[in-house]
């Protein structure tokens, strides 16, 4: 079954509502606890009560938000998904007191408090994280203020929603043969490989791109406001800069987001010679960004669903015996929904939440890129799947940062099975293009854009005007030297910044598929090349959830982030790879 079974969560809409009518009293008793944190039963039983209310806001939550998402056109439940959020914004403004509170008491007694109880104790390394903080957590009352922005800070997630998605028109075009196909944000990637001619690539291209060219001043200032909520936030809480600010709370040093930058600026020489192939082998006159679509063999091979997820079995099957488990429960039937429908979210994503199982969504089109996809989702699961295990819940949401590391490392093995699997030439090749891309896409590409955000936050930082100009200047000149490519002569492309939905929904987001991809790769080595314990290392950050820093969690299963080796790494495969593909295109 390719479709959700989210009869888990509620039967239908009606029971959510009754449960969601439960959570006003759920958040008037957290708020009741104001001013009673300083006694140690008060404290206990706050704890308690915030966890029973976290139990039915992920019921909730999960619910609708997976429900939204399978149809963004439906008004009744987008509306429930919008009650949902508002309920979420109260609940933040009722209990705003809790964290500056909790520090007044002091760190010394607070751990007295957590040492002294068996539940109180899975709560020691958030306190540990609360306190790392103190200088940045405001008094009561200024906690209360910033709280009440709380549903203020949701609306450029929602009106970027609306403009890119909702409100969009997709563009038909004809081609050159006369045919005629209506072009979506979903389908058109999967569609440019197919095209010979390049006159039909542009005309998909531009179709694809019309609805941000022609809604840049919308896309400008919805991100303007983005960037300015991100700019009030670290002002008032007495950050550096908003870069500081979102890796502050997990320990991040800023010198890791800055060596990465680093190390991908200062080695484009390879992706240069890579394009410069590309662009013989395929004959082209002129190389623009969407003929990185095209491949370089002809392979017609179709991976449906079902064989997908076969292949992705198979290419784990000497794995770990619990992690090849906890893989094939991520994607067993109820918990994907695999198929595009109109009005459906695009993208994919693993959606996971405390006692219950993750779920997936895909747009599967039966490309290698949608095999892939699949092996990186599960990767989340079953990610989400060890945490809820071997974690309780104070200490099972693992972050972003780690995330990815889980599901790229699913990627880089799926690659090496693939490749071992492979009988032709014309296999090899599709094979190292799909390992060069990769390292592309999620290295190069992603550390570009992450770049993208470093400088239009230091646009706002330094008072300068956010505008569609501004922002694509940026890309302008990032494209050009990544890639010595000129984006100005696509119709659209320098607008490519209001396609990405992350820096809309979640700033300072993407860089960590960068570092992760990085992790990954050093642990995955680790694993291929049999090193002492390094399955064990592995699932040891898989089970170990939230439960310490994640640069600390990276290091401990084999990757250290701190060092500017372990990005040099990708580095050295990619030219290798890029090496490997010029021996063989010449054989």
């Amino acid at each position: 079954m390719s479709k959700w079974d989210l009869s888990l969560f509620y039967p239908n809409l009606e029971a959510w509502d009754e449960d969601f009518k439960k959570m006003p009293k759920h958040i008037e008793l957290l708020a009741s606890f104001k001013g009673k944190l300083n006694n140690f039963e008060d404290f206990l039983a706050f704890h308690k009560a915030e966890e029973d209310a976290t139990n039915l806001l992920y019921r909730l939550y999960g619910y609708i938000h997976l429900n939204s998402d399978l149809n963004l056109k439906d008004s009744i439940k987008s509306s429930k998904n919008q009650q949902m959020m508002i309920m979420l914004s109260e609940l933040g403004q009722k209990t705003s007191y809790v964290s500056p509170e909790i520090i007044a008491i002091g760190e010394e007694k607070v751990m007295s408090f957590v040492e002294k109880d068996k539940f109180l104790k899975t709560y020691k390394f958030q306190m540990e994280k609360l306190f790392l903080q103190q200088k940045h957590v405001l008094s009561d009352d200024q906690e209360q203020i910033m709280a009440n922005f709380g549903s203020v800070r949701q609306i450029p997630s929602s009106l970027y929603q609306g403009i890119a998605i909702i409100d969009a028109v997709d563009q038909e075009v004809t081609f050159k043969d006369g045919t005629k196909k209506t072009i979506t944000s979903s389908n058109y990637r999967s569609i440019l490989p197919t095209l010979k001619d390049p006159e039909d690539r542009k005309l998909v291209f531009e179709a694809a791109f019309k609805r941000y060219k022609d809604n840049k001043s919308a896309f400008a200032a919805t991100y303007n406001l983005v960037l300015q909520q991100l700019k009030a936030n670290y002002k008032s809480r007495g950050y550096n800069s908003s870069l500081e600010a979102a890796l502050f709370r997990n320990n991040i040093p800023v010198e890791v987001y800055k060596n990465l930058m680093d190390v991908a600026s200062e080695n484009t020489e390879g992706i240069k010679r890579y394009l410069a192939l590309r662009k013989k082998h395929l004959k082209l006159e002129t190389y623009h960004t969407y003929d990185r679509f095209l491949t370089l063999v002809e392979d017609d091979t179709k991976y449906s669903f079902e064989e997908s997820r076969k292949i992705f079995f198979e290419s784990i099957a000497h794995l770990d015996k619990d992690f090849i488990k906890n893989q094939k429960d991520a994607v067993k039937d109820g918990f994907v929904d695999a198929f595009p429908a109109e009005g459906k979210r695009t993208g994919a994503y693993s959606s996971g939440f405390y006692g219950f199982h993750p779920y997936i969504l895909l747009n599967h089109d039966e490309t290698l890129d949608s095999l892939f996809t699949l092996a990186h989702e599960s990767g989340h699961s079953a990610h989400t799947l060890f945490s809820n295990q071997n974690q309780p819940m104070a200490s099972a949401d693992y972050t972003i940062f780690v995330a990815e590391i889980a599901s790229t490392f699913n990627e880089h093995n799926l690659l090496d099975y693939l490749v071992k699997t492979s009988k032709t030439k014309e296999q090899k090749l599709a094979l190292l293009e799909k390992a060069i891309d990769g390292i592309m896409s999620t290295f190069f590409r992603q550390t570009l854009f992450a770049t993208y955000e470093y400088k239009a936050n230091e646009l706002v930082e330094q008072g300068m005007p956010i505008t569609e100009q501004s922002l694509s200047k940026i890309m302008i000149d990032l494209y050009k030297h990544f890639y010595d490519i000129d984006i100005t002569t696509e119709n659209g492309k320098e607008y490519v910044w209001a396609y990405i939905p992350h820096l809309f929904h979640t700033p300072f987001y993407v860089y960590q598929y960068a570092t992760s991809f990085s992790a990954s790769l050093k642990i995955y080595d680790n694993v291929k090349n049999n090193k002492p314990q390094a399955m064990e290392n592995f699932l040891g950050l898989l089970k170990s959830g939230g439960s310490d820093y994640p640069v600390n969690q990276a290091k401990k299963a084999g990757a250290d982030l701190t060092n500017k080796e372990t990005f040099m790494a990708v580095i050295k495969r990619f030219n290798e790879l890029v090496d490997e593909l010029e021996k063989t295109l010449e054989q």
